[in-house]
């Protein structure tokens, strides 16, 4: 998860902005006379193969847009670049048109998840179910363009679709809209057309969700409750046992995205992997673990991992966590975790709530609830203590303070809550092309007097008592190719290397494929001179 712009529309419309949305105010008479609407949710205007211009992002309530999801090969389609973006996690999609009759293509792609039942979501149109149930993974596999059409009938002057998951986000990477009986003009070598024609009422589910490996024992009906210990409980000294890296650093390193799970990014930068990253940032993610289910990105992962755990969902508070409404929740989710993570090597490190001091998450902490996140933050330790106790819990920041208001250290709940600190520290804001710049930044504070720089975040690590973690830093090509960031990463690896307070315990590079390759060092990067130093060094 701010990206707006506005329909295309012929001569007979007329756009107007309201609300933060754009929409269009059509003045024909009936369907028949409205033009054709083509949606993309990529940040401008594209033209397709056939001369058809498709307008940027627009109409959608709620969700987020990423304007480049992947740069893969998009089969089954010659205009991949229309199935290369896409809008997720959006409630609906509305636009104003004519009274009458409309033909609706959907047009979509799975471009992350790798197995049947991880994404499956339903679709409605003037509120009348269109499609149920989808599982676009199911239908055509990874990275291939898929159609879902469908007819709706207007007769409000505003075409609505609603958009429901049932496992993770709905996705949907272009609309076309048009009156129907028309002549029908998608992109040539669209994905596969699929109409779904009348459905029962009760249709049966196009999926049935695939096991994880090890089996699922319910959670108890009644949550354990949750004790949480006064503040001035001890901090907990338990000692973690020598080991030898693989990777042959004396900290742990590793990386996320392409090529970590499979070795194929060990070999490339001829070191093997200590640890890796994931993300569960939803109750449907975090209930499920899909990235470490047989068959899945990480099933057979044996080393360490850093699990990013959401929360809350977009419209829940902190306040309802810190009264205990989330707590069976919580706890069905580090019960799921334990149970796949089994008895492999390596240390389950949960960084729950990260970034937390920026504003771009729901689980976003700010002056006005602050409180309730610390004590929601005792009530879910509480319950990992419980419930996952071979586990660690990492308190995860964004290296600069964005919305929140006030200094993050004033929310931190306490080092006898907390096993390890960690910042995601990525080359921007500012960006370091010198060393010189890197380490000058590195004692840097941010706007509100928290720690900003690597090395002011380690001395605040120290003063807790706690290690530090990295768990993800990259560059960003959008501002450069700066291999001496790389060499001061590094550097201040290696100089603080350790399992102890104020040290270097673990590093993840955040080797992902998104916003056009922005992070990648390896698998297509636009940062050679940055990839070449980090092959060099680690």
């Amino acid at each position: 998860m701010s990206k707006l712009s506005k329909f295309l529309l012929s001569t007979a419309a007329v756009a107007t902005v309201a609300s933060g949305l754009t929409t269009a105010a059509v003045t024909a008479a009936s369907a028949a006379d409205a033009p054709t609407l083509r949606v993309s949710t990529q940040r401008g205007a594209y033209t397709d193969a056939g001369g058809n211009v498709w307008s940027a992002d627009s109409g959608f309530d709620g969700g987020w847009q990423n304007a480049n999801v992947t740069s893969s090969a998009i089969a089954g389609t010659t205009d991949a670049k229309l199935y290369q973006s896409e809008h997720f996690g959006m409630k609906g999609w509305s636009a104003k048109v004519p009274n009458g009759t409309y033909d609706v293509t959907l047009k979509t792609a799975e471009t992350y998840w790798t197995q049947a039942g991880a994404r499956v979501f339903s679709v409605t149109a003037e509120g009348r179910s269109v499609i149920n149930n989808l599982d676009i993974f199911a239908e055509v596999g990874k990275n291939r363009a898929l159609d879902k059409k469908f007819s709706v009938t207007v007769a409000d002057g505003t075409l609505n679709l609603g958009f429901s998951q049932t496992r993770n986000w709905a996705t949907v990477d272009a609309i076309l809209v048009q009156p129907a009986g028309g002549t029908t003009t998608p992109a040539p070598g669209g994905g596969v057309v699929v109409s779904p024609g009348p459905r029962p009422t009760n249709p049966t589910p196009v999926v049935t969700t695939p096991p994880p490996t090890t089996p699922v024992t319910p959670p108890p009906t009644t949550t354990p409750p949750v004790s949480i210990p006064p503040v001035t409980t001890p901090p907990t000294t338990t000692p973690r046992p020598a080991t030898t890296n693989v990777s042959g650093h004396e900290w742990m390193s590793g990386s996320s995205g392409v090529g970590a799970a499979n070795g194929q990014f060990g070999s490339w930068r001829g070191s093997n992997l200590d640890i890796v990253s994931s993300w569960a940032g939803n109750a449907d993610n975090s209930a499920n673990f899909y990235t470490l289910w047989k068959g899945a990105e990480y099933g057979n992962w044996n080393g360490s991992m850093d699990m990013s755990v959401g929360g809350i969902d977009p419209g829940e508070t902190w306040s309802q966590a810190a009264s205990g409404k989330f707590d069976a929740r919580w706890a069905a989710s580090l019960t799921k975790l334990k149970q796949l993570w089994g008895d492999r090597d390596g240390t389950m490190y949960i960084r729950f709530a990260h970034e937390m001091n920026g504003y771009w998450f729901s689980w976003s902490v700010n002056k006005n609830n602050y409180q309730d996140f610390m004590t929601s933050w005792k009530r879910y330790r509480a319950l990992q203590q419980q419930i996952f106790p071979q586990a660690e819990l990492v308190f995860s920041v964004n290296k600069e303070t964005n919305g929140s208001g006030m200094d993050w250290t004033k929310y931190f709940p306490g080092k006898q809550y907390v096993d390890v600190l960690s910042v995601d520290y990525y080359n921007n804001w500012p960006y370091a092309s010198t060393l010189a710049q890197f380490q000058q930044q590195s004692w840097d504070k941010d706007g509100y007097g928290a720690p900003k720089g690597i090395n002011a975040h380690l001395a605040f690590a120290k003063s807790q008592g706690l290690p530090l973690a990295v768990s993800e830093w990259s560059g960003n090509a959008d501002d450069g190719d700066s291999p001496a960031y790389v060499q001061g990463m590094y550097d201040f690896f290696k100089a603080n290397a350790g399992t102890g307070a104020g040290q270097l315990l673990y590093e993840v590079q955040f080797n992902v494929d998104i916003d056009a390759k922005r992070w990648l060092l390896n698998g297509g990067t636009r940062m050679p001179n940055s990839a070449a130093k980090y092959r060099e060094l680690f």
